[in-house]
């Protein structure tokens, strides 16, 4: 019986941590277009998808 309990226990922490972390990824996405179209719309250069990642794996070379 305690194992069941156990076992319930861990996959509800499991399916709700999953489900914030879909959420989370879900509204930041939401957000991220909302803020490009935006900047799109008042004339901001928007940099490529391109851009924004050669800047990531620079930050991730420097802080490795």
């Amino acid at each position: 019986m305690r194992i069941r309990r156990y076992s319930r226990s861990v996959v509800a922490s499991v399916t709700n941590f999953g489900a914030t972390l879909f959420k989370v990824v879900f509204t930041s996405f939401v957000l991220g277009m909302i803020v490009v179209s935006v900047m799109h719309y008042m004339g901001v250069p928007v940099p490529s998808a391109n851009d924004l990642l050669r800047g990531v794996s620079r930050l991730a070379h420097v802080f490795s």
